[in-house]
């Protein structure tokens, strides 16, 4: 056995530890859920298993002259790619108007500009569109395009921080330690999420890239509200790429190399747009309370909305859907809690962050935004066996 085949072999037979920037919503939510005695996981263990796999694969280190030698680098061009949400309260907004073009220019560091593109802001969603120039000659795999970003501020208050997946095995939240202390921001080591607002995050998801141009999104969402901030902080770090090779006869010796093109880091400075900081979202309650059934929060903004309810019994069904194939747990669950409008159209539940939120209770997301009510909506839940339908009223 020479010394490559070796390496090789150490690589993926070692155990490998899990980056907590890829695993960083479910690591807080399972944070969350230490803070109650019971703990509660709604993904299906075998759904976690491989996202976790694929995250081992993506993150086994192996040596640069095998990329070098092995791998072509793609440099694809293409313009305004959709990016598909899942919510159609998000495209809507978007196709009316509601994310801003955010007119600065380019910041540069070793040769390489990074703008702000556009963004969009309601209470529960955040997107933004970064806008790197990039020398063009630099070799980049376009399909996996990554960065490192935070958002933060005038109040410090931290919106999201997501480290990029670059470098970081054996290594994780080095940059969130770094954040904080720059920042003079309070924090619990032993719980860095505990100060981000976002509960999930996407990483970069480019939507164009031509020569020397490439223009990326990244999203984040939360229960809670994102703050009416007047003025934003925008750290960009870890721009890079993965290159990545799949043995489809042994995909566990699938083979994957994290390249980073720069060590510098990017501080932007935004005015927000008037319409993100003088938004309403509009909240909704319950024509009637329902013994057994608390509704804590019903929020529609531009972009969905998000409920955070108690309910009898709702624990029990979760914790029976590690019993469950797939489709039948989310059949149980979509029948558990729904909302219908007056024209009988169902909207399912959506259980984006696979958590509870604090003190027991849990969150949902609909895909109904402040267009929608003009007509009236009706919220479906079940408890003790008994079906309910309660119309959705203006606080």
């Amino acid at each position: 056995m020479d010394k490559l085949d070796k390496k090789l072999k150490d690589v993926f037979t070692e155990e490998n530890k899990i980056p907590e920037q890829f695993t960083g919503a479910i690591q807080k939510a399972m944070q969350s859920e230490k803070r109650q005695k019971t703990r509660i996981q709604y993904v299906k263990w075998t759904k976690v298993a491989a996202v976790l796999l694929v995250v081992i694969l993506l993150g086994a280190t192996t040596p640069k002259i095998y990329a070098q030698i092995k791998w072509n680098i793609e440099y694809k061009e293409f313009e305004n790619r959709p990016v598909e949400y899942g919510l159609a309260s998000i495209k809507q907004a978007m196709q009316e108007g509601y994310e801003k073009n955010i007119d600065m220019a380019y910041v540069y560091h070793d040769n390489m500009g990074v703008r702000l593109d556009s963004l969009m802001i309601t209470d529960e969603f955040f997107s933004m569109n970064v806008d790197f120039a990039l020398p063009k000659d630099m070799p980049i795999n376009t399909e996996s395009f990554s960065y490192g970003y935070a958002v933060y501020d005038e109040d410090k208050n931290v919106y999201g921080v997501y480290e990029g997946g670059l470098d970081q095995i054996g290594k994780p939240s080095q940059y969130w330690k770094k954040f904080y202390k720059e920042e003079k921001i309070t924090y619990n080591p032993k719980d860095v999420f505990a100060n981000q607002i976002a509960d999930s995050m996407v990483g970069a998801r480019v939507v164009t890239s031509k020569e020397g141009n490439i223009i990326a999104q990244t999203s984040m969402t939360t229960p809670n509200a994102f703050p009416k901030s007047k003025k934003l902080y925008i750290r960009i770090f870890n721009i890079g790429y993965t290159m990545f090779e799949y043995n489809k006869d042994n995909p566990d010796m699938s083979l994957s190399e994290q390249f980073k093109l720069t060590e510098a880091e990017w501080k932007l400075e935004i005015e927000v747009p008037q319409s993100f900081y003088q938004r309403e979202s509009i909240s909704l309650t319950l024509a009637e309370e329902v013994e057994g059934f608390e509704l804590k929060k019903l929020n529609v903004t531009e972009t969905g909305t998000n409920i955070i309810f108690k309910m009898d019994g709702f624990i029990d069904l979760v914790m029976a859907g590690k019993d469950m194939n797939s489709q039948e747990f989310e059949q149980k669950m979509d029948k558990a809690i729904y909302i219908t409008d007056e024209t009988g159209k169902r909207y399912s539940y959506l259980n984006s962050d696979n958590g509870t939120y604090l003190d027991g209770t849990y969150k949902a997301k609909f895909d109904i935004n402040k267009n929608d009510l003009k007509k009236k909506f009706y919220l479906h839940f079940t408890v003790n066996d008994v079906e309910h339908k309660i119309e959705l009223v203006s606080k």
